[in-house]
């Protein structure tokens, strides 16, 4: 077996070992009422949530108003807030998407200031996805509203950071995270199996070119 056929044979190994059927999936935090911490609600629909809340506390003073409730980073804790993305049907196991995007509902520090934010798409090895850095900047009042966000993959997670020149936090509402089919990131096992694949795939190659080679 050459080199370009066990190149092949490892792609398409790891593209099934990657494969995961599956579909668009939508969450509006509808189902949650707030205010509430998120953290596994909604792990069967492959996400899970660090340092973000689920509140509709202040709808009125967003826009567009979701009702009955958003998501936000910076309800009652700093930073960062954490998203992240597992495989639905095994929650401990980490997965990734090749886009995902998030509705803005508009910042609001209720009668005053909002600082700004940045949103970092990270991979696998937490490291920020380069060219996949959101910087929201600072606004007096309600702005930005209705505004859709969307990240590219591999991403694993989303990571939302407070900028606190100020130090007010003011609100950070979104909704309607949308992303696509999840994959599996590979475990060391099933690494393991790939490489032994193309191992034997070359030693049975090797075995029938010295069956049909003739003796001298």
């Amino acid at each position: 077996m050459n080199h370009s056929s066990i190149r092949t044979l490892a792609l398409v190994s790891l593209a099934f070992v990657a494969a995961l059927p599956g579909r668009a999936t939508i969450i509006d935090f509808d189902t949650i009422i707030g205010p509430v911490a998120l953290t596994n609600q909604f792990a069967s629909q492959g996400v899970m949530f660090s340092g973000i809340e689920a509140t509709g506390q202040f709808a009125t003073s967003v826009a567009a108003v979701s009702t009955p409730n958003y998501a936000t980073p910076f309800y009652s804790t700093t930073n960062p807030g954490l998203l992240w993305f597992v495989d639905p049907a095994n929650p401990s196991q980490d997965a990734y998407v090749t886009s995902v995007s998030i509705t803005l509902n508009g910042y609001n520090n209720v009668g005053g200031w909002f600082d700004g934010a940045t949103i970092e798409a990270l991979d696998e090895g937490g490291n920020v996805i380069a060219g996949q850095t959101q910087v929201i900047p600072p606004t007096n009042g309600t702005d930005y509203g209705s505004t859709i966000v969307t990240f590219s993959g591999p991403v694993h997670a989303l990571e939302f950071d407070n900028i606190l020149n100020s130090g007010r936090l003011g609100i950070f509402p979104f909704d309607n995270l949308t992303f696509g089919a999840e994959s599996p990131v590979p475990e060391p096992s099933s690494w393991l199996l790939v490489l032994s694949v193309i191992v034997a795939a070359w030693f049975v190659r090797r075995r029938k070119q010295r069956a049909t080679t003739p003796s001298i």
